[in-house]
């Protein structure tokens, strides 16, 4: 039978594993990983969930409804799966001997075992051609009512959408380049302690881009939230992307910092949120700022989590002097609730409360790792006009004659270091080489380099 639905139309199928695998062959006709799916759990860390499904084949049951999509006319593949992606290759992966179930591989069965395996049947639910939009709808509708997915899960279904793309190119070993913080090693994250098993760094990622969504400040990210920004077609996700690899990179270093430099490991969870929520909190109250020196900034930071985290002292009792945003009265530790509000992301003051608890921290020496920034980043013309007339009209490091083009303005005091732009006497007009060699070196550590002989 087959009936219109929001005018797709879909019909049913009763068919046998054998008749399945024999029509719809994967790698050729059907795409058993479309990105409105989660990656295939048995590749990604164990394959019990896969194990599972073909013991319940081989006993004969069924395997329930299993839906697909046909593809519009001059797509890669026919088919798509649309959902039942872990039953569909789990049947694949075993016919193919990809993995044993009760100690036998496919091949290792009896041909009555196999014939039972392969007669076994199971209900084929075929959509024609749809939107994206459409097949994320009816993803969503049918796990409303079967096996709920969790709401990550849920925004992935909104497929080959710019914001949903980019989000799973970042966390993902595809063939877009993702994340280095998000580099896998043996299947598993290098730099942090957890995997993406029911697109957990994925969330984790989203909940970031929605911040820059908003302002790129701290704030809630709630799973509604998250929901406005995947069904917003104007979403520059491109735009966005820059900001959140700038995000992701600090954390970067600080996991690098943590593994390689110290030797502790890899990241935890409420460690990474909570330098994720510094972030946003220097984003905000810093405007322009850059950590020039990650190995002091980490450390310092380790030292004062660490101090509140485990309370080796017992400084953090109850008689702590702070709100807590889910009692009436500040009956709990500050350790407890400091502990809590590392996982937060719906509750604001929770953030704020947590932030201000690390940088208020007597420890906590900000000024040793992070510099503010000039909000303007290049010198105007008139001011690089003036700063050539003083010069003579030559270069400020040669002393050789050049024409205004063939110079740049560079900071005498490098602008990550903290030098000024809005300062005139911070501009030095140099050849286009030198300013790209001279790095965050002065104008006369620079000279002194090249052995060029500074003027009294």
């Amino acid at each position: 039978m087959s009936f219109p639905f929001n005018n797709v139309k879909h019909s049913f199928e009763i068919i046998t594993i054998g008749e399945y695998i024999e029509k719809y062959q994967p790698g050729l006709l059907l795409d058993l990983n479309p990105i409105t799916q989660r990656p295939p759990i048995f590749l990604a860390v164990d394959n019990t969930k896969s194990i599972e499904i073909v013991q319940t084949a081989l006993k004969g049951v069924s395997l329930g409804m299993i839906t697909i999509v046909e593809n519009e006319e001059g797509s890669i593949f026919q088919w798509e799966s649309l959902d039942g992606g872990h039953r569909k290759r789990a049947l694949h992966g075993y016919y193919n001997n990809e993995f044993a179930v009760n100690g036998k591989f496919y091949d290792d069965l009896t041909k009555t075992e196999k014939a039972e395996f392969l007669n076994t049947q199971f209900t084929l639910d075929i959509y024609e051609p749809m939107s994206n939009y459409m097949k994320g709808e009816i993803f969503r509708i049918l796990n409303g009512t079967m096996d709920t997915p969790n709401h990550q899960e849920i925004l992935n279904s909104f497929g080959d959408t710019p914001i949903a793309n980019v989000i799973r190119e970042t966390v993902r070993d595809t063939d877009e380049e993702n994340h280095k913080l998000f580099n896998i090693a043996e299947t598993k994250s290098a730099w942090i302690n957890d995997q993406n098993t029911r697109l957990k760094l994925e969330e984790f990622v989203a909940r970031i881009y929605y911040r820059y969504y908003q302002d790129g400040f701290l704030g809630s990210r709630k799973d509604a939230q998250l929901m406005t920004m995947y069904s917003d077609e104007n979403v520059n996700a491109k735009s966005l992307k820059k900001k959140v690899d700038a995000h992701l990179t600090f954390l970067w270093n600080c996991a690098k910092i943590r593994k390689t430099g110290l030797r502790m490991g890899k990241m935890y969870w409420r460690e990474l949120n909570t330098l994720s929520n510094l972030y946003l909190y220097f984003n905000e109250n810093l405007g322009k700022w850059t950590v020039f020196d990650y190995d002091k900034f980490y450390c310092n930071f380790y030292k004062v989590f660490s101090d509140y985290t485990v309370d080796a002292d017992n400084k953090y009792g109850k008689e702590g002097d702070f709100v807590d945003f889910d009692f009436e009265t500040a009956d709990v530790s500050i350790k407890e609730c400091f502990k809590n509000y590392t996982t937060c992301q719906d509750n604001k003051l929770k953030q704020e409360q947590l932030i201000k608890w690390i940088v208020e921290h007597s420890d906590m020496q900000l000024n040793l790792s992070v510099r503010v920034l000039d909000p303007q980043r290049l010198f105007s013309k008139d001011v690089k006009e003036a700063a050539f007339a003083k010069q003579g009209f030559v270069c400020g490091i040669d002393g050789k004659e050049a024409k205004f083009d063939e110079l740049e303005a560079a900071h005498d005091i490098a602008y990550i270091l903290g030098g000024s732009t809005s300062d005139a006497s911070n501009c030095v007009m140099i050849r286009k080489d030198y300013n790209r060699k001279m790095g965050t070196m002065t104008i006369a550590q620079y000279k002194d380099f090249l052995n060029i002989k500074v003027a009294a």
